[in-house]
This record gives C-alpha cells, sequence and structure tokens, in this order.
C-alpha cells in the first residue's frame, strides 16, 4: 500500500501540484482571517491596528525562523542562486503586493477582497503569453474576457455610490503583483530549489520592509506577538508548498485549485466576523470561478498527454 502511494506519487506531478497548491492556499487563507482579526481586536480595544507593512514585516522576519533548520542541514553553498536579479525583482513585487492586499482585507469583506483577487489567474494567463510563451487561443481570450466582467460585478458593491474607490482597486493591484511573482516562481524553479526560493523571500523581504517599519510602525502588543509568530510559520509553509507546486506543474494547469482561497476564506469570514458575502460578490466570483475553469480546462484538451518539466528536486 504504501509503495503503491509512493509511486503514484512520483509518477503523478499534477497531482502534486494540486496536493501543494491547494495546501499553500489553506495557508494563505489563516493567514487572511489572522490580519483581519489584528485589526478588528485592536480597534476594539481602543488601540492603533498594525500598519499593513508592519504586519508583513514580522510574517516574514519570524517566518524565517521555520527555515533555519533547513539552511543548518544544507549550508551555506545552499544559499547560491542561479537568479540574483530575477530573486530581486520578486522580492519587491511580491513585498509591494502583500502590503497592498494587507490593506484591503482590513477595509473589505474577505469573501469579496479574495474574489476579486481571482483576477490575478487571468492576469498570470497573459502574462504566460508574454513572458513564458503559453499559448492563448481564441477560447481563452472569451474566458479572460469574461472573467474581467466578474471582476466588475464584484466590485457593484465597492463602486455603486458612483465615487472612485481605491480600496476596491487594491485587490487588484495586489493581485497583478502577486501574478509577476508567479511567473518568476515559474521560472526560477528551473535551476533553483523551493527551499531556496523560500529563503530568498522570507530573508530579503523584511529588509524591503524594515525602513517603514522603523520609521512609521508601532510595538506590537503583547496579545499580537502569538499571532504574528503563527503568521510566520504558515507563511513559511504556503510559500514553500506554492513553490513546490509551480516545480511540479503548469502554472495554467494549476489555476483552478486557487478557488480553495476563496471558499476558505469566505468561511473564516463568516465564522469569525460574521460577514454574509453580498449577491454580487457571490455571481461575480463564480463568472470568475467558471472563466478559470475554462482556462484550464482549454490548456488540458490541447496537451492531454504534456508532460511538465520539472525541477530536480522533490
Amino acid at each position: 500500500m504504501t509503495n503503491t502511494a509512493m509511486t503514484f506519487w512520483t509518477a503523478s506531478p499534477h497531482f502534486r501540484g494540486a496536493f501543494w497548491k491547494i495546501s499553500s492556499f489553506l495557508c494563505f487563507s489563516a493567514i487572511n482571517g489572522i490580519v483581519r482579526y489584528l485589526s478588528q481586536v485592536a480597534t476594539l480595544n481602543g488601540q492603533t491596528p498594525l500598519p499593513a507593512y508592519e504586519v508583513a514585516f514580522f510574517q516574514n522576519l519570524l517566518g524565517l525562523i521555520f527555515l533555519i533548520p533547513w539552511i543548518i542541514q544544507n549550508g551555506p553553498e545552499s544559499l547560491k542562486t542561479h537568479n540574483p536579479f530575477l530573486q530581486t525583482f520578486r522580492i519587491i513585487l511580491s513585498a509591494i503586493g502583500i502590503v497592498l492586499w494587507y490593506i484591503s482585507i482590513r477595509y473589505m469583506p474577505l469573501a469579496q477582497a479574495v474574489a476579486l483577487m481571482f483576477l490575478g489567474p487571468l492576469i498570470t494567463a497573459m502574462g504566460a503569453k508574454l513572458f513564458l510563451k503559453e499559448r492563448i487561443g481564441k477560447e481563452r481570450s472569451l474566458a479572460i474576457l469574461i472573467g474581467f466582467v466578474g471582476g466588475g460585478l464584484i466590485s457593484h458593491t465597492t463602486f455603486e455610490s458612483s465615487a472612485f474607490s481605491l480600496i476596491a482597486i487594491l485587490p487588484i493591484l495586489a493581485a497583478t503583483c502577486f501574478s509577476g511573482a508567479t511567473l518568476m516562481i515559474r521560472r526560477l524553479t528551473k535551476d533553483d530549489s523551493p527551499q531556496l526560493i523560500v529563503v530568498y523571500l522570507l530573508f530579503f523581504m523584511p529588509f524591503v520592509l524594515f525602513i517603514p517599519t522603523f520609521f512609521y510602525g508601532v510595538w506590537p502588543e503583547n496579545w499580537q506577538w502569538p499571532w504574528l509568530l503563527m503568521m510566520g510559520g504558515l507563511a513559511a509553509g504556503a510559500h514553500l508548498c506554492l513553490s513546490k507546486a509551480y516545480a511540479s506543474a503548469e502554472v495554467s494547469y494549476l489555476i483552478p485549485y486557487g478557488f480553495t482561497k476563496w471558499f476558505a476564506s469566505a468561511f473564516i469570514g463568516f465564522a469569525a466576523f460574521s460577514e454574509v458575502p453580498s449577491f454580487w460578490t457571490f455571481f461575480g466570483a463564480f463568472i470568475l470561478m467558471g472563466a478559470i475553469i475554462s482556462l484550464g480546462y482549454g490548456d488540458t484538451r490541447r496537451h492531454p498527454f504534456r508532460q511538465t518539466s520539472m525541477a530536480s528536486h522533490p
């Protein structure tokens, strides 16, 4: 039984990719709930909520603790990257994206904010065409167009006052940053291990976020530290699982598994914060899901037996 399971795991890169992608997005959903909780409790207690860049700073700094054993085990040579420029650009994009994202989920219902983040796979698909030379035909182009219509419906309640709302744009801007970082992960996994990619992100992102935290941050309260430490562990696990996912399967194939994040975040928003998604959020989210499924189905139909170019590490 064990040997059969191991054989299936080894011979099924798409299954591994789906498993790691779902695991990653469950971790990210838990982080979203913690960010909202930290903001809400601080406000109820009359305290100043931690700025988004400070939350991201401590999350990545504490997340690095969970990867120290891997660094010690593999030695300094294991930290050598083949793509220093690409690593640096990815870290900057990720830092900008996470700050924009944490600001948006502080002010928007979790289900609505995460639904707008579904625009990320559409942006990723377009980026894959430009940078990874993946094909986008008429069907996929139509799916992308329909997906953006769904994004507009999700934003309906935010724009219904006829006034431009920056908050509604923040998740989309964050999605654009994360999509760029995703495409870079795909390229990086050809030469660097998933562990190395995560270590670089968690090690260098705090340096990027330290400056605003030092000048404008506030020292966390005692009750906030355990949550920040938990976020660090979840972040390390999420990024490691995500890197393993993109090392196992193609970007376009893994896109539909991102739905895990919406269902999990919607459940957390309802159970922890009594947030009930609006009709427009539901409607727009499912339109986006359909568009994203169409993207993945179209790619699978064109390449039913296509194997992924995988990295040499597990």
